[in-house]
Parts: C-alpha cells; structure tokens; sequence
C-alpha cells in the first residue's frame, strides 16, 4: 500500500496558472454563502411544516454549493478534475483505498468502544447485549448470551443504510474535500485546510442541534463541542485518504460507513443499556478524548507515509476558463 500512496495529479497540466495574488476566491464565499444558508431555511421549514427534510436535503446543500460555485462562478476547465472527482483509475488502486476507508473507521471505532470498557468510561454488557437487543429486538430483554441472529440481521440492516447513503455522503465530500479542500490548499496550504475544513463542517452541523436544544440539559448541550472536535479529527482523516487517492471515493465510503456502521452497530453491539443515559460525549465514542487520540494515531500513521507532501508535490493549479 505504501507505495501506492502516490496521490494522482489532482488538476490538469495548465496551459495558463492562476497564483494567489490574482485569484479572487470570490468562488468561495458564493459557496460558504450557500451551504450555511440553506440548511438554516430548511431548518426553518421544518420547524414550519413539521416534515423532517433537514437530514437528507442539508446534505444534499452541499452539492448544490459546490455546482454553483464551480459552474458559474469558478468555471475551471475540468471540473470532475478540479473537485477530485477523478482519476478513478486504476480501479484496483481506487478500490484498495476504498476498502482503507471502510476498515479505517469500523476499526478506529471498535478500539474506542474497547478502550472505554477497559477503562470503565462506559462499561459493556457482555452478558445480555441490552443495548443491541433494545434497539434491534426489543421483544428479547433480560435474555442472556450473544444474540447472533439478532446482531447478524443489525448488521445486515447498517450495511444496506450505508448503500443508501453513499449518495448524500458524495454530496458533501464532493463540496468539502473535493472541491473546497483543493481551494483552500492553493490560499492556506494543505494542514490548515484540512483543519478549517473540519471546523467548518462542524459548525454547518449547528441547525442539527437547534431543534431539539430546548429540550437538552446542560451536560448534553455541551455535547456540540466535543462533536465538533470530532468533525475536524474526521474531516482531517477524510481529507488524507482523499489526498492518498488522488479522489473524493474513499472518503465518501469513509463518510458514509460512519454515519451508518459505526453508529448503528459498532458503537451498540456490546453497549449497556442501562449506561446510555450517563453517556459522556467527552468521553465516549469517537467525540471522545479516548476517541480522539486513535483518530490522531491513524492521521500520523497516514501523514508519516508522505500522503501530504506527494500530494503537494503533484498538485498544479488549475485552467480557468476565460470569461
């Protein structure tokens, strides 16, 4: 694998380049415009008509972002180029990192929960599995031993979700590591674009908690800070496998198996029920400090392979068209 962490050219050889000093980046702030104000309108419309669109069509924002700020307002002349869209070849190599991802976050967050239990942060229940059988066989409570049918038919179940959710997973990697993550390298560079993109992603999250923040306590309205930590770890993550890859593909899987596996069954398999009222979003899962030092590790372990510097190494600018 090491050897194939040669990221592919992310734009095409240019014939004319764009520096710094005259670029406006007025693309940008078309898109950050977008993907902040549309979530908060259907935010609005929800509260409004009671129909919960926010999850599926704020991702979706994303994607619309990014078409109007590279379609009309950047216009690049390869805009599957410019968004990292591609290469997707060679397959066998794409497929390597797609696979990557999906192991990287199923492992990362099997250590969390492993290292939790150890340490008494959230004990697990490997008598009875109350926490998988109350949300997937509810019917089974207070029975004994490992449900295997009862966990067989979870999984099956997470692994379909995250099918079905590959597509608004690509709506929001094609905005935030595919476009946005090549224009901030160009002004900022690649550490800090990664790092400010995960802060942003984090703070796009806010219409999320809004609704039901009335209804929190304090202990679990201090849950958006450790959550947004956590994006910019996941974002950071996300964004070096994209480099690795030289395309948005592994992190859209990378994305996409955590909002569906990881949540829906990693993190419940061998929880305690009987826990779950005194999580700790400091502590716990991935959001956690414990969380947060294996995420750190698997970013130094693809940092120390040279996945930044082969990256800014084979990065040119892009061909912009001419009005």
């Amino acid at each position: 694998m090491s050897s194939s962490l040669d990221a592919a050219t992310d734009l095409p050889p240019a014939a004319t380049r764009t520096g710094a000093g005259g670029d406006s980046y007025r693309d940008v702030g078309v898109f950050l415009a977008i993907v902040f104000a549309l979530p908060w309108l259907l935010w609005v419309v929800e509260q409004i008509t009671g129909v919960r669109i926010l999850f599926f069509a704020a991702m979706m924002s994303v994607a619309v972002a990014t078409f109007v700020a590279v379609r009309w307002v950047r216009r690049p002349s390869s805009i599957p180029r410019a968004t990292a869209l591609v290469p997707v070849r060679p397959v066998g190599r794409l497929l390597r990192y797609c696979l990557l991802a999906f192991g990287i976050f199923l492992v990362a967050s099997a250590l969390a929960v492993a290292l939790n239990a150890v340490t008494g942060i959230y004990p697990a229940d490997l008598t009875g599995f109350s926490a998988l059988r109350d949300v997937y066989a509810p019917e089974t409570a207070g029975q004994t031993g490992f449900p295997w049918a009862i966990a067989a038919g979870a999984l099956a179940a997470n692994l379909v979700q995250f099918v079905l959710i590959l597509p608004l997973a690509f709506c929001e990697e094609w905005g935030w590591r595919g476009y946005l993550l090549n224009r901030l390298r160009d002004r900022i560079g690649t550490w800090p674009a990664l790092i400010t993109i995960g802060l942003i992603c984090g703070v796009w999250h806010l219409p999320f908690w809004v609704g039901p923040w009335f209804s929190m306590n304090a202990a679990q309205r201090q849950t958006v800070i450790p959550f947004t930590i956590f994006c910019v770890f996941f974002g950071v993550l996300l964004g070096l496998l994209r480099l690795a890859s030289g395309s948005i593909w592994p992190a859209v899987v990378g994305h996409a198996v955590n909002n569906t596996v990881v949540f829906g069954f990693i993190q419940v398999v061998v929880a305690d029920k009987d826990a779950q009222p005194s999580i700790n979003a400091w502590l716990t899962g991935l959001s956690g400090w414990q969380g947060w030092l294996i995420l750190l590790t698997a970013i130094g372990i693809l940092a120390a392979a040279g996945v930044v510097r082969r990256s800014d190494r084979d990065r040119l600018p892009p061909v912009v068209r001419q009005s």
